[in-house]
C-alpha cells in the first residue's frame, strides 16, 4: 500500500471549512515534545502591521510544519506494521506459489507433507495478524494521533480521512482469497498423503480418474486464487 499518500490525505481536511476554528496541538500533554511556542501580543489598534502580520504568518507556519511532523510520525507507527505484516504475508504466500508445490514427486517422504501443513497453517496465521492489523488500524491512529500531541477533535478527523483512503473492498476480497488458498492447498496436500506413492513420474500424476480430477480441479483453483491475489497485490502496491 502506498504510505505518503495516506499521510497528506490527513492533510488534504487541514485546508476544510472551520479548520482555523480547531485546536490544533494539546500542548499542555506531559512528555518532551512541545509544541511551538506562542507569543501573546497586544491586539492592535487597527489594521495590523507588516511587521504583526508577517509574525502571525511565521507562527501559524511553524504550527503548520509540526502539525504535518506529528500527522506522519503517527501514521508511520500504524503503517510500519501494516506494512511488514504485509511482507511477512507475501513472503509466505510465495513458498507456495513455486510451480513444484503442485508436483507429488518432490517429498520424499510423507513427514514432509506434514511440514507443509504446518507452513500452510502458519500462512493462514499471517493472513489473520495482517487482517486484525487492518481491523485495528482506525482506533491505532487515532490513539498515534492523541499520543504525537494533536487535539482530539482534530485527531478523529485527521483519523477518518486517512482510513478513508484504504482500499478496504480489496483488503477484504484478499483475505477472503488467501483463507480460501491456504484451503486449496491443504486439500492438495492431503490428496497427495492419501495416495501416497500411487502417482506417476509425469503427468497425467494419477491413474485413477477421479483422483486425478481431484488433483488437476485443486491445482486450477490454486492457481486461480493466486492470480488474483497478485492482481490485489499489484493494484495496490501492498
Amino acid at each position: 500500500m502506498r504510505f505518503f499518500p495516506l499521510v497528506f490525505a490527513g492533510l488534504i481536511f487541514l485546508g476544510g471549512p472551520g479548520f482555523s476554528q480547531t485546536p490544533l496541538l494539546s500542548p499542555n500533554l506531559p512528555g518532551p515534545r512541545r509544541s511551538p511556542a506562542v507569543t501573546q501580543t497586544p491586539a492592535p489598534k487597527g489594521s495590523p502591521s507588516k511587521e504583526a502580520l508577517a509574525e502571525q504568518k511565521a507562527r501559524y507556519a511553524e504550527m503548520m510544519a509540526t502539525l504535518k511532523d506529528r500527522i506522519a510520525d503517527a501514521s508511520d507507527k500504524v503503517m510500519s506494521k501494516i506494512v511488514g505484516q504485509e511482507k511477512d504475508l507475501r513472503m509466505r504466500l510465495g513458498y507456495f506459489e513455486k510451480p513444484e508445490r503442485f508436483d507429488p514427486n518432490n517429498f520424499s517422504n510423507k513427514d514432509e507433507i506434514q511440514d507443509w501443513q504446518k507452513l500452510a497453517n502458519q500462512l493462514q496465521q499471517s493472513r489473520d495478524e495482517t487482517a486484525k492489523l487492518y481491523g485495528d488500524a482506525s482506533q491505532n491512529l487515532e490513539t498515534a494521533l492523541v499520543n504525537e500531541r494533536i487535539a482530539p477533535d482534530l485527531a478523529q478527523a485527521i483519523r477518518k480521512e486517512i482510513i478513508a483512503t484504504f482500499p478496504w473492498d480489496d483488503i477484504a476480497k484478499k483475505d477472503d482469497l488467501v483463507t480460501n488458498y491456504v484451503g486449496y492447498h491443504r486439500q492438495l496436500l492431503t490428496l497427495f498423503d492419501q495416495n501416497w506413492k500411487t502417482w506417476n513420474s509425469a503427468k497425467p500424476f494419477f491413474s485413477d480418474q477421479k483422483t486425478e480430477a481431484d488433483y488437476e480441479k485443486l491445482c486450477q483453483q490454486i492457481t486461480s486464487t493466486g492470480k488474483e491475489i497478485e492482481t490485489i497485490y499489484t493494484r495496490d502496491n501492498f
